[in-house]
């Protein structure tokens, strides 16, 4: 049995596909199983040991047809798409293979963001688990994997001091604007933490980021180390295993705290856990305003459709200051 998985975005979504790569590994551990996803997301599963071969596609440097003639050359026995979108589509017709698709329920959730009675999925890899039916298996645990390199404790010496302060990281930033906490309640959230707590608290971001977190680093030259644009995915994840604390929206890193179960705060606005998005974590405080506007999307708008951006406006800092446990 030779298969190929394929799931190309975003962050949180690839590492919530750990759970099935695991099942499936611990039921057919004599499968050659592959794994393809965009190249900047490829860090998440460079070391995962269930995973046979991490084929990373960079659409700037390779067509759609140039990897579909590099994975023809594969002869897969089974093709497993956890994307369901036209590049998958496109490998699932050209590439030989015995083909299954996860139950995307795509349109539920759309129902979802209208019918707030509706049934709440609780989590994506819920959806994703549905390929395992086909298989006669069922999801082991939910627990989401995120391996590192040998060498993390040095990566994080690099980056982290060796004192006896509790570091609190903070991912601010967002992909799209309405998901984003505002930056005048962090800055409180931020100063309650430095007039409060003896911590060092960490920013980080992508390199589109750097604005944000260089604001909210103003707060304290001192106590703030910032980190926006300035480390890999795989060196932001070190940094957010050795936290006692890791705040943030509905983003990617969210899912890496939870990946390593460490406390965190997680702040939900036009999103909504109910729609599969929630943390797979124990220790993790889920924060939302159930309003009768909310959820208004599946993924993040640039603007409120009300124009009134109640959802995070009315999220008061107070409110996350009151889940703080450090």
């Amino acid at each position: 049995m030779k298969v190929l998985f394929i799931r190309f975005s975003s962050l949180g979504d690839v590492l919530l596909t750990t759970p099935i790569i695991r099942t499936f590994r611990t039921h057919f551990p004599n499968a050659e199983i592959h794994f393809l996803t965009k190249k900047q997301f490829a860090p998440i599963l460079e070391y995962n040991p269930f995973i046979d071969t991490l084929i990373s596609f960079d659409a700037e440097n390779e067509s759609m047809l140039q990897l579909i003639i590099r994975l023809q050359k594969e002869h897969y026995s089974h093709i497993i798409d956890l994307h369901d979108k036209l590049r998958s589509a496109l490998i699932k017709r050209f590439v030989r293979g015995k083909t299954f698709t996860y139950k995307k329920k795509h349109n539920y959730r759309k129902k979802l963001l209208k019918d707030h009675e509706l049934e709440p999925i609780f989590s994506t890899v819920d959806l994703y688990a549905s390929v395992l039916e086909k298989f006669d298996l069922s999801l082991d645990e939910k627990k989401l994997d995120f391996f590192l390199p040998g060498n993390e404790e040095v990566i994080a010496s690099s980056f982290l001091s060796s004192d006896k302060k509790k570091i609190v990281t903070i991912s601010p930033g967002t992909s799209w604007h309405t998901k984003q906490y505002p930056t005048e309640y962090y800055k409180n959230i931020i100063q309650h933490l430095l007039d409060h707590y003896d911590v060092r608290i960490v920013l980080i971001g992508t390199e589109q980021e750097k604005n944000l977190t260089t604001e909210l680093a103003a707060l304290s030259e001192n106590k703030i180390l910032n980190l926006g644009g300035m480390t890999t995915l795989i060196e932001s994840a070190i940094i957010i295993k050795n936290s006692d604390l890791f705040i943030s929206g509905d983003c990617g890193p969210m899912h890496i705290a939870a990946a390593f179960g460490i406390p965190q705060i997680a702040i939900f606005g036009p999103t909504h856990p109910k729609l599969g998005f929630t943390p797979l974590n124990p220790n993790a405080e889920v924060l939302t305003l159930d309003l009768d506007c909310s959820p208004c999307t599946l993924h993040g708008n640039e603007r409120c459709p009300k124009g009134h951006f109640k959802c995070m406006m009315e999220l008061s800092p107070d409110l996350v200051i009151s889940k703080l446990s450090l």
